[in-house]
């Protein structure tokens, strides 16, 4: 796990830098570096012997794209958030109407997947997917929180 939280800090830094300042572009090539140091770390950290790996792989690679379209919109509203000087209660409000609908997704987005994994190979398998998706996505969460202005210091 080490190994693990160095990457999501490495990953991290990067990330709060797309905030301020980013390309369609960037954002991609970002997040396919960040998928494929995040699969090697799945393939080491997730015991796949004696259970249908290919079910699991066809389930993990569908379960990165929509995670993928998450990310992007998560990091188009921080961008949005960001390029904001003084904030209005309007631009608050709408803010918030795309934060939270967002952060309920991600979160059952990898609740779906726990589920289907589960069902294709077993509750074991499943519960290293979540606990890795948990703590990869929760040590971003907190990075982002920790590296942005406060609502009230955009007065």
């Amino acid at each position: 796990m080490k190994k693990l939280a160095l990457f999501i800090t490495a990953i991290l830094i990067t990330s709060a830098s797309f905030a301020q300042d980013y390309s369609v572009e960037e954002v991609e090539i970002v997040q396919n570096l960040f998928g494929l140091e995040k699969k090697a770390i799945i393939e080491g950290n997730i015991d796949l012997k004696g259970v249908d790996t290919e079910a699991f792989w066809a389930l993990y690679e569908e379960y990165e794209v929509t995670r993928k379209k998450l990310g992007k919109e998560k990091i188009d509203l921080l961008h949005q958030y960001s390029t904001i000087a003084t904030i209005t209660n309007e631009e608050v409000e709408m803010l918030m109407k795309k934060a939270i609908p967002l952060r309920n997704s991600e979160d059952a987005l990898i609740e779906k997947y726990y589920k289907k994994i589960k069902n294709a190979t077993n509750a074991i398998v499943a519960a290293q997917f979540y606990q890795i998706e948990r703590y990869i996505s929760d040590g971003i969460r907190f990075t982002i929180l920790n590296n942005m202005c406060f609502v009230q210091d955009k007065k």
